[in-house]
């Protein structure tokens, strides 16, 4: 390949003098090629630093089709077209990323080989190579890091192609990035900018208004909030869906197709609320888009007869045949319109929590005559069509099966939201796993809830009772929540819609990645399950595995490790009742260290074992007593030990009850509310101390072992039981009180309880 080789930082590179294009490639190599998604992005800007648009995965045009972009697994290709660039364009940087995946570790490290390469044509003539870049010198390793924070580099700012005083030119910055997404270093590329040769540092540096430090980009899997992809700085109160899709045959039918779209609305449990498709395009909140107007064909000239032909070959066939003109060529920044509907969210039916999008062929030869699949969001809710903001353009090429787009609403103050604010996307194990953020997270959530539940409540009763509910009530109520939009792009089986309804609503009840085999494998997933419940947090190989939250729908929750989707490791529980377990788990149950407060305030801290007290431990009663012992499947058994400030008890117990011998000591300079006479000679520091013996005597019937305790309350078994003194019979020893040491209290052997706050208060 011919053309300029850049060596290094800072090489600039003059652009041929009023070319047709310009093509900048970005190609790889790889033994893990099927693996691999790297992004190109090319981000324009303004001379004062402002970024004017993108082209890149999911925004394949930017600057009026002056900038197209377009990706394939063996590289991404940005063609730009100077002639449409706008003036205020001063400056476009080129980007290069590796996605985000948590189904596979990957960096621009990852290649075996990885080339930027530039290219240049006149009108009509081929691409002639302009330079050629081997990325890889540049980028940092594990053992020569750029910069500590480099050595695994995700992102890198190639080059910047800039306006020159009657042309452009180009930079190279090759600046490695730790993070994957170039919308995390907006400012970092506008001190690129700063640092080209003959850019107008002055404006960019008065400029204030109007600049974005960050830029919230949606990948597959990902979701963002309805607002942040509108960039419109308002609420998105209605959207857009456009359907296309393209084949060979540009500008003509498609043998063996015939497509349809769904728009499936599902409640918070999975049930459907209503549908509409391309068959039956209206429902509550959805509309449909206006058929385009056809073109008017013009009336073909008759044939000019030929002089040298012979009377009645005007007759036949092949004279009278027209020749058939090829397809007009396709412009690349044209959207293949062939459907859409417009949806007013506010419109929609209330219990309505997600819409799951779908393009098929199952009445033609399925998707395999087409090349892609198109889906274009668009923010409509200005009444002026100049301020409809483009929300995504999601194509999906046919080989890799259907495409589905999903728009959620999710409760600005559930978990998922609470959680997705309070923790980075890197960061979300760290978090769970700090228990004091928990709690305060969640407290946080339960106060929100608590007002979401009683206004809902409030619009049911009126409802039910037939009474109108204001509007402003009902503006309050859709306040609450918030639309996100989330990209799957996953393959959709059977030959029909109906044969995959358990797929659909398994979408509309999962927000989350994918692996290679179809199996949920997300670091930050969310899982609505049908009985209500919710799972927020890790999955791996289709189950909860990592750090997660689990919220009960009768209430309750977990928030702690799982394994196999079931609670092990360190969490906090807490019950539906209101009381709370915090410590191991194993296999769903409490398993080894815990501590369980009680409704009524008190708790027992100790050992488990399959869910029920076992092994030695403490319960703390609500009078600030101590009862310290052996428990054996929930039940205490054997020596055990109560203690309170001004006496102890020591004896054996059976079935949860004291029996048989057992001695009283009692503090008298302790004792709560003695007259003052009585405790007139008291004149040690210690005062008097007796010990007493007795015993207790169990009732008739009592003794067998009560049922086990202990189970998780999510399955709606009892919780455990504190221990209860009812029906005893007590018989004081035929002797004397004797004297005995000051006892401590608290015992200083006794576990006492840490502080546990309701941690999972979330109705």
């Amino acid at each position: 390949m011919a053309g300029v080789e850049v060596n290094g930082q800072g090489q600039i590179v003059a652009l041929p003098f009023r070319v047709e294009k310009l093509s900048f490639d970005a190609k790889w190599t790889s033994e893990q090629a099927a693996q691999l998604d790297l992004d190109l992005t090319c981000c324009t800007f303004s001379a004062e630093g402002k970024l004017r648009s993108f082209a890149g995965p999911g925004h394949s045009t930017a600057e009026e089709g002056g900038v197209l972009h377009q990706g394939t697994p063996e590289g991404d290709t940005v063609t730009v077209y100077p002639s449409k660039i706008d003036p205020h364009c001063e400056a476009l940087v080129f980007v290069l990323s590796a996605s985000d995946s948590d189904v596979s570790t990957m960096s621009l490290t990852t290649p075996d080989t990885l080339h930027f390469n530039g290219y240049s044509a006149e009108l009509d003539a081929p691409l002639e190579p302009m330079f050629q870049c081997n990325l890889q010198p540049h980028l940092p390793t594990a053992e020569a890091p750029i910069a500590p924070s480099t050595a695994d580099s995700q992102s890198m700012i190639i080059c910047a192609m800039h306006r020159s005083t009657d042309s452009w030119v180009t930079t190279f910055s090759l600046l490695s990035q730790p993070s994957h997404s170039w919308g995390q270093f907006v400012p970092k590329l506008r001190t690129v900018l700063s640092q080209l040769p003959g850019f107008p540092v002055q404006k960019l540096a008065a400029a204030q208004e109007g600049v974005v430090d960050k830029v919230v980009l949606l990948r597959r899997f990902e979701d963002r909030t309805a607002e942040a992809l509108s960039c419109s700085g308002q609420a998105v109160q209605k959207v857009r869906l456009d359907f296309g899709w393209e084949g060979a045959l540009v500008g003509e039918g498609i043998e063996g197709v015939e497509m349809e779209w769904n728009a499936l609305c599902y409640d918070i449990t999975g049930e459907q609320t209503q549908a509409v498709s391309s068959k039956s395009k209206e429902a509550d909140g959805i509309t449909a888009v206006p058929d385009p107007p056809a073109p008017e064909e013009e009336e073909a000239p008759p044939p000019e007869a030929d002089p040298e032909a012979e009377e009645g070959d005007e007759l036949k066939p092949e004279a009278a045949a027209e020749e058939k003109l090829p397809a007009a060529a396709k412009n690349p920044d044209e959207f293949p319109q062939k459907d859409g509907i417009v949806i007013e969210l506010s419109a929609l039916p209330s219990a309505t929590r997600s819409i799951v999008i779908t393009i098929n062929n199952f009445a033609g030869e399925g998707l395999g005559p087409l090349t892609c699949a198109h889906l274009r969001l668009t923010d409509v809710t200005a009444a002026d069509a100049t301020q409809h903001k483009s929300m995504g353009w999601f194509r999906f090429p046919s080989s890799a099966g259907t495409h589905k787009d999903r728009p959620t609403v999710e409760s600005t103050g559930s978990a998922f939201s609470q959680w997705r604010a309070a923790a980075s996307n890197s960061d979300l194990p760290a978090f769970l796993a700090d228990i004091a953020v928990v709690r305060s997270a969640l407290l946080n959530i339960s106060k929100v809830q608590a007002a979401a539940n009683q206004l809902a409540k409030t619009i049911a009763d009126k409802t039910e009772a037939g009474e109108e509910v204001a509007e402003e009530v009902k503006a309050e109520e859709r306040a609450q929540w918030q639309w996100r939009l989330g990209c799957m792009g996953r393959p959709l089986p059977g030959a029909a819609l109906e044969d995959s309804a358990d797929d659909l609503k398994g979408i509309a009840n999962y927000e989350g990645r994918f692996d290679a085999t179809d199996k949920r494998h997300d670091q930050r997933a969310k899982a609505i399950y049908a009985n209500g419940d919710t799972y927020f947090g890790q999955y791996s190989d289709d189950r909860r595995q990592g750090m997660g939250l689990y919220l009960v729908a009768k209430g309750g929750g977990y928030a702690g490790s799982y394994a196999q989707s079931k609670r092990s490791g360190q969490g906090v529980m807490r019950m539906p009742d209101g009381a709370v377990y915090q410590g191991e788990f194993a296999g769903d149950k409490f398993e080894g260290q815990g501590q369980y407060e009680y409704v009524d305030g008190s708790t027992y801290v100790g050992t488990w074992k399959a869910g029920k007290k076992h092994g030695e431990g403490v319960y703390w009663d609500t009078k600030g007593g101590c009862l310290r012992g052996t428990w054996e499947n929930g039940i205490l058994k054997g020596q055990g030990t109560y203690d309170q400030p001004s006496y102890q008890f020591k004896g054996n117990f059976k079935a949860n009850l004291p029996e048989g011998e057992c001695s009283f000591t009692i503090c008298a300079h302790r004792t709560l509310g003695m007259p003052a006479p009585a405790a007139a000679h008291i004149m040690a520091d210690h005062g008097p101390i007796i010990t007493h013996k007795g015993n207790y005597t169990l009732p008739p019937g009592v003794g067998a072992d009560p049922p086990a305790d202990g189970e998780p309350a999510s399955e709606d078994v009892v919780p455990p039981a504190y221990p209860k003194y009812e029906g005893l019979a007590y018989k004081s020893a035929a002797q004397l009180p004797d004297e005995a040491e000051d006892l401590q209290f608290p015992p200083a052997s006794a576990a006492r309880p840490a502080v546990v706050a309701l941690l999972l208060a979330v109705a």
